[in-house]
């Protein structure tokens, strides 16, 4: 496998910077760089990212909280098949044929005018007065200086605007921007020989800018927060259609206001029901969690809170007739104003076939979801297929900043030719344990207790010769993750319990 051209999807988010700045400082022998300045014969001979936003940031880049549509235009929901990607995200219908893409790059694209129907799903799910859930220090790169943000009331955690000033300054500092082309979508990847074929857009306010390029290796670093994930439920499309507003997906949330006063439900039991229903709990009339009361959520602090409030189980049927819900085990409720789905995202990638990326489907949906999990997959990170394809930033663990650290070495160290990876039968062997021991829906999370010896350790033999360990000793001590888990409970129930004004704001920071 000889890779020397690199191509990075996301690269503007904290996985994809990460990926190109560990290939920009990893040489043609193999060698780490970090600490020296860019490699000077790099291993690399030609690396891009491409970023769907106008600059770096990826989730943490707000663009003035402008949000994506709350629900899918009415004709898709009419299909009956909204919780299946293809159909909330249509092909862009102005996109070039393979044959009018043929002998076009960046220099010489086809220009055509923008579809204007086209749903992208890029908008940011972060709203006003959001603040992180992970603690300050796991969230900063290990060669970067040690950053603190905390408010005061706040610590260990930071507020939203931290995280993105935290990106700006690592690109800056390292000019990864020269090497990204921002407000490109990479529409396509299918490999032609040993070559991946790119299909690119390109855009402005008006125009669109198609063409193709190829590359050895491609790097995937997408966020896992962009195309809304709505179950499929009878009834919803009436429902919407005949009550305007009244259902939203949780990405499109920003303002609390919106809910005072009225009776809410929120599907789901995951973190985003808890951090919007800590929010619009005091001012609402009613704030109920629809869920699956047969499964706890996986963190005790999590059950907690998802317990403090009204639980009822899922919905089984929206009734448009007399504006009510029906609930799997019979029970109606009526009088509802406001439907909010924190039911997750879409992690299937439409940019590959699915011969090439394969994803689990959980027994309760027709299609993947936030549940589900890469297929053929090594450490979280490499497509055993075709290890020329590979991921950054799919583990989800509180360490994230040094977990795409730890991806983006490994992948540099192999494709650099510094180590190689072991036999599929190992890798394969690594997969079927893992699915054992945690299954579809936790395969890409692990616990903090561990991920060190786990994930971390196991990682460094791939690393490009003389390369840090990123984690270093920030795991030594785990009662600054502890103390965490306290204070989100602890704000959460203050928020909850009005003893905090839901628009507190914690963006005067604490040095």
């Amino acid at each position: 496998m000889s890779i020397k051209e690199v191509a990075v999807i996301g690269a503007g988010g904290l996985s994809g910077l990460a990926a190109v700045y560990e290939l920009l400082h990893t040489d043609q022998a193999g060698n780490t760089t970090i600490g020296k300045g860019k490699a000077e014969t790099p291993a690399f001979t030609k690396i891009v990212g491409f970023e769907q936003k106008p600059d770096v940031g990826g989730t943490w880049n707000v663009e003035n909280y402008e949000s994506d549509p709350p629900m899918p235009p009415q004709e898709i929901l009419d299909t009956g098949k909204y919780n299946d990607i293809k159909v909330i995200r249509p092909k862009n219908k102005h996109q070039p044929t393979v044959q009018e893409l043929e002998n076009t790059s960046v220099d010489s694209p086809i220009i055509k005018s923008k579809d204007l129907t086209y749903l992208q799903w890029k908008r940011s799910a972060i709203y006003p007065r959001l603040y992180t859930n992970t603690p300050e220090s796991y969230l900063q790169y290990s060669t970067t200086k040690t950053y603190k943000d905390a408010h005061k009331d706040l610590d260990p955690f930071v507020p939203h605007q931290s995280l993105f000033q935290r990106l700006q300054d690592f690109s800056n500092e390292n000019k990864l921007k020269d090497y990204i082309r921002f407000n490109t979508e990479v529409v396509d990847a299918t490999k032609v020989g040993d070559k991946w074929v790119l299909t690119l857009r390109a855009y402005n306010e008006t125009q669109d800018f198609w063409y193709q390029e190829s590359f050895d290796g491609v790097i995937v670093a997408q966020g896992l927060f962009s195309v809304p994930f709505i179950p499929f439920y009878k009834g919803l499309s009436e429902y919407v259609a005949k009550y305007p507003g009244s259902v939203m997906h949780s990405k499109a949330y920003r303002d609390p206001k919106t809910f005072q006063d009225k009776k809410v439900v929120i599907v789901g039991s995951n973190i985003s029901a808890i951090d919007i229903g800590q929010y619009i709990s005091p001012i609402a009339k009613e704030t109920i969690i629809s869920r699956n009361l047969k499964n706890e959520p996986y963190l005790p602090y999590m059950a907690r809170s998802i317990k403090s409030f009204q639980n009822v189980s899922k919905i089984k049927e929206f009734l448009p007739d007399t504006k009510q819900i029906l609930l799997e085990d019979g029970e109606v409720l009526s009088d509802v104003d406001n439907v909010i789905l924190c039911t997750g995202y879409h992690v299937k990638s439409l940019v590959f076939d699915d011969n090439t990326l394969e994803f689990s489907t959980p027994v309760d949906n027709d299609c993947p979801s936030s549940n589900s999990r890469v297929k053929n997959i090594y450490q979280h990170t490499f497509n055993i297929k075709d290890p020329s394809v590979a991921f950054v930033g799919r583990l989800v663990i509180a360490s994230i900043f040094k977990a795409a650290e730890a991806e983006s070495a490994a992948i540099a160290g192999v494709w650099s030719g510094a180590s190689k990876l072991p036999p599929v039968e190992e890798q394969y062997a690594w997969e079927q344990a893992r699915v054992e021991e945690a299954g579809d829906s936790l395969f890409h999370k692990d616990d903090i207790y561990r991920i060190k010896e786990k994930f971390f350790d196991e990682m460094k033999q791939f690393y490009p010769k003389g390369r840090p360990d990123p984690i270093g000793h920030d795991l030594d001590d785990i009662k600054i993750y502890e103390r965490a888990l306290e204070t989100f409970e602890s704000l959460f129930n203050e928020f909850k319990e009005k003893k905090k004004d839901v628009y507190y704001s914690f963006t005067e920071v604490s040095r």
